[in-house]
């Protein structure tokens, strides 16, 4: 029997595609478990092979199940998270249920949005992040272009990127704009290539995948931040767009203000950011699988 199963889709129901679920999130676990030796499997057909830690990541069929698993004493642990809903009391308070015994979020400001919902959690929920493949995700400092700036467009009215193209600009920088789900991973990695830095804006990220792909790339982030929002029936005490931004990988703003004196000292500045050795030291397969290892065995 392994020592952990991951869970996507019930055990024996079959699969669509290599990573169900959150494609980034379930590959980096998968892949990061494989690097490290770790007794574990993925979806197995048949209960018998089903693992004393159960890690259910998306999927409340399978977390149904899994929950039965434990009240039946077929598995000793049972860890659910991080891509099985948007709010905590959703399907009936599922994840409040006491079979489980570690609810997972990808960040902080989730983990307290969880807590006001479901506060049952408090005590029960830990931070976990996924990983970034480190060996497709690297720079290529010979395709970089001296003024290039990457845009990438997620949310807001086409206005706000139309005034932060016109600040980019004026201050000498060319602009390519990707929107989000409208791109390749390819063609995402090829921007990436090309450019000195990367504008992101979104109004809010559990965990912010593609600024990790970015800082993987070496290319530091300028991540629009408002702090606020509305959404999902309720408004969030604590939010943020870029949870992992560190003095290392970028800066966030505010407001156009903020950023266009962002983008005055930017020269200055990039000679400080070193995000690519930021991803090495936090942020692989291999180190974001061994932080939910610990979180299992511990």
């Amino acid at each position: 029997m392994p020592e952990i199963t991951v869970l996507t889709h019930p055990v024996g129901g079959g699969s669509q595609s290599l990573y169900d679920g959150h494609y980034g999130v379930t590959r980096s676990l998968v892949e990061g478990l494989s690097k490290l030796g770790v007794d574990f499997n993925y979806n197995p057909r048949k209960d018998r092979d089903v693992g004393g830690a159960v890690v259910v990541l998306s999927g409340i069929d399978s977390l149904q199940q899994a929950i039965g698993f434990k009240q039946a004493g077929k598995i000793q642990k049972l860890l659910a998270g991080p891509n099985l809903m948007v709010r905590a009391l959703e399907y009936n308070n599922i994840l409040s249920s006491r079979e489980i015994d570690v609810c997972i979020v990808p960040s902080e400001w989730v983990k307290t949005a969880y807590e006001e919902d479901a506060p049952d959690l408090v005590g029960r929920i830990r931070c976990w992040y996924a990983g970034i493949d480190a060996g497709y995700w690297q720079p290529d400092a010979g395709r970089r272009k001296e003024r290039q700036v990457l845009v990438y467009w997620k949310t807001e009215p086409e206005d706000f990127y139309k005034s932060v193209k016109k600040l980019l600009k004026g201050r000498g920088w060319e602009t390519v704009r990707l929107v989000y789900g409208k791109h390749s991973r390819e063609e995402f990695k090829a921007t990436l290539s090309g450019s000195v830095f990367a504008v992101f804006i979104s109004r809010s990220e559990s965990q912010g995948l593609a600024l990790a792909e970015a800082w993987a790339m070496d290319v530091p982030t300028l991540v629009w931040n408002p702090k606020e929002l509305a959404a999902h029936g309720r408004e969030y005490a604590i939010v943020s767009s870029c949870p992992y931004l560190t003095h290392f990988t970028g800066q966030d703003w505010a407001t156009l203000e903020e950023f266009d004196k962002l983008l005055a000292g930017i020269d200055t500045a990039l000679q400080t950011f070193k995000p690519l050795a930021w991803v090495i030291t936090n942020m692989t397969d291999e180190i974001s699988a061994q932080m939910l290892l610990e979180i299992v065995r511990n």
